[in-house]
Order: C-alpha cells, then structure tokens, then sequence
C-alpha cells in the first residue's frame, strides 16, 4: 500500500539528468514532482525484474535514495539516515557516474537533504548505522 506524498517544496535534492534508459523515465518524472514514495514504487518494479547483478545494486540504490529523502521530509530521522546509509553502500561501485547519472552528485544531493537528520540522532543511533553500513558492505 502507498504511503502518503509529503506537500512539494519547490526544491529538488538533485536535478535528474537530461537523458536516462527509458526504464528510468518514470522515476525521473515523479522525482521532478518530489514524489519520493512514489519513485522507490515506480523503480521497485524495474528492480525485481533486472537480470544483471551490477544494475539491480545501481536501482537498489536509486531507491534507497528517494526513500531517505521521502522519511527525511516526514520526520522520521532515523529511516532517513538508515536508507541513506543504504544508498551510499548500493551506489559507492557506481561512482562517479552510471547511465549517464552523476551518481556522485546524486549522492550528495540527497545527503544534503538529509545531513541535519544526523544531528538528530542519538550516539547509539549513529553506532547502529556504523554497524548497517559495515554488514552491508560485507554483503557486497
């Protein structure tokens, strides 16, 4: 079931590029309208139908990240931060670019729109995403 969109803010956390895979295209056109939920629902489906091993990771990532900015614009810190986290981990073997993606720009455009989020956390919070990362890369 659908979460619920947060209101648009006007401000995008990175502009999409000019040309993508056609696959992308739906992603890209609901993160133009901040629909961020919708954007992890739209590229789940591209996701659990990839065959290669390297883009499916690259879409997870994608996902991650709409998803951080989604939780980030609804208050919950945690899951902002836990799927940035997430992010960074699926997209860091995509660095610098992928598909005609700035996936590093990607990457810091989202954790910019979540950095204060980190503030927010607790030290045994920011102790759990030290061990998230590192279980995830372990899992690489």
């Amino acid at each position: 079931m659908p979460l619920p969109e947060n209101q648009p803010t006007g401000h995008l956390p990175f502009e999409p590029p000019a040309h993508f895979p056609p696959d992308l295209a739906e992603f890209w056109e609901l993160w133009r309208e901040e629909k961020f939920w919708a954007c992890h629902e739209a590229l789940e489906d591209v996701w659990k139908v990839e065959t290669d091993a390297n883009r499916k990771q690259f879409l997870q990532g994608l996902i991650h990240g709409a998803v951080a900015v989604f939780q980030f614009r609804r208050g919950n810190f945690v899951g902002a931060t836990r799927q940035y986290v997430r992010a960074w981990v699926r997209l860091s073997s995509s660095l610098p670019e992928r598909e005609e993606l700035d996936v590093a720009g990607f990457l810091a455009g989202v954790k910019r729109e979540v950095e204060s989020a980190f503030d927010e956390l607790s030290n045994k919070e920011r102790a759990d995403l030290v061990v998230l990362e590192k279980r995830l890369q372990s899992q690489m």
